[in-house]
């Protein structure tokens, strides 16, 4: 029986997930913002199902719990009610506005003329950021992920050594650039427009990430950006080699115990 209601669980999750995805394509949009479509109760109706099932298995969660401050000073139950909270916060809207209120936040609006429309713009635009959240309820469904996340967590001084770490990089290799480019190339005419842009250039570089919006354009600019990447691919690779052993005491832990 535990293990038909985690599937029906994960099936939730994704029907809600797929949901959000397909409600930004306008093909799609009318389906769940447009009372006149013919599939628009339908889809409501569902996504309240679903909603009621996550909302029950919330309350299930906290009724249960041996110790509920235990269980509240936990992330994931955070999350899990951040994404059920914006459903209600909508439910809120419609009841006070209709449900063309929905509209307001899936296209370009004159907030100006608006005004009622312009708050419920802002309100909604959030709603939908933090229904995103309902994805890390299915980490509640992996016990390597769960071991994960806690591998994570127990390497929060080590990633934030890093983090300084890659500032400072970041920082230096983004004024050299700047410098560099400003003095080196013809007439002063460069993309590096200020040390702004030179970390920019830098925070994408030592990631290995590559946009190709900035590059440099000089003999030696090139070298310093060769430095900064080399670096980049040391940085980038002591967090794994970190995170990966704390992933195996983790798991070697649990099996243990």
């Amino acid at each position: 029986m535990a293990a038909v209601y985690a599937v029906l669980d994960c099936f939730f999750i994704l029907i809600s997930i797929a949901f959000l995805v397909l409600e930004t394509e306008e093909r799609f949009k009318d389906y769940f913002i447009n009372p006149e479509n013919a599939f628009y109760y339908y889809i409501f109706g569902v996504n309240s199902g679903i909603m009621a099932f996550f909302t029950a298995d919330y309350i299930a969660r906290i009724w249960s719990a041996y110790s509920k401050v235990a269980f509240l000073k936990q992330v994931l139950p955070w999350l899990d009610l951040l994404s059920i909270l914006p459903f209600y916060v909508e439910l809120i809207i419609m009841a006070y506005s209709g449900p063309q209120a929905l509209q307001v936040s899936t296209k370009t609006v004159d907030l100006e003329g608006n005004s009622n429309a312009g708050g419920w713009y802002v309100v909604l635009r959030v709603c939908r950021v933090f229904r995103v959240i309902r994805v890390f309820k299915l980490a509640r469904r992996s016990e390597n992920l769960l071991i994960l996340l806690k591998a994570v967590g127990n390497t929060s001084t080590e990633l934030f050594v890093l983090f300084v770490m890659v500032f400072m990089v970041v920082l230096m290799f983004g004024s050299i650039m700047y410098t560099v480019e400003k003095t080196t190339s013809v007439n002063g005419q460069t993309n590096f427009t200020s040390i702004m842009s030179g970390c920019w250039w830098s925070v994408i570089t030592v990631t290995t990430v590559g946009y190709g919006d900035l590059y440099p354009e000089t003999a030696l600019g090139m070298v310093v950006g060769t430095v900064a990447l080399m670096l980049g691919l040391v940085l980038m690779a002591l967090p794994v080699t970190i995170i990966v052993a704390k992933f195996s005491d983790e798991y070697e832990r649990r099996k243990t115990s």
